[in-house]
C-alpha cells in the first residue's frame, strides 16, 4: 500500500513535455490558450431599457442635429418616443 501511494506522489507531478524542436506547437497552443481565456472572461452586455417613453438619442425632440441644421432622429425615426 506504501508502495502505490508513494508511486501516485511521484508520477502525480509528471507530465509530458513539449517538442521545442517544433516551436510551431507551442505557438498553437499559446494562441488557443490565449483565445480561449478571453472568451470566458467577456460576456454580453445586456440592451439597456429606456427609462420612460422618451427617445435617449433626440431626449424626446423626434430630431438631432448640431444647433441650426436638424434631421429626424434617426433611433425614433422622428416620433421622439423610444421604439420597444
Amino acid at each position: 500500500m506504501r508502495f502505490l501511494l508513494a508511486l501516485i506522489v511521484v508520477l502525480g507531478g509528471c507530465v509530458a513535455s513539449l517538442p521545442w524542436s517544433e516551436p510551431d506547437v507551442t505557438a498553437e497552443l499559446a494562441t488557443e490558450t490565449a483565445f480561449v481565456t478571453i472568451k470566458d472572461r467577456t460576456k454580453p452586455q445586456p440592451t439597456p431599457t429606456p427609462i420612460g417613453d422618451k427617445c435617449e438619442n433626440c431626449n424626446g425632440t423626434g430630431k438631432v442635429g448640431d444647433g441650426k441644421v436638424f434631421v429626424p432622429c434617426p433611433e425614433c425615426d422622428g416620433t421622439g418616443k423610444a421604439k420597444k
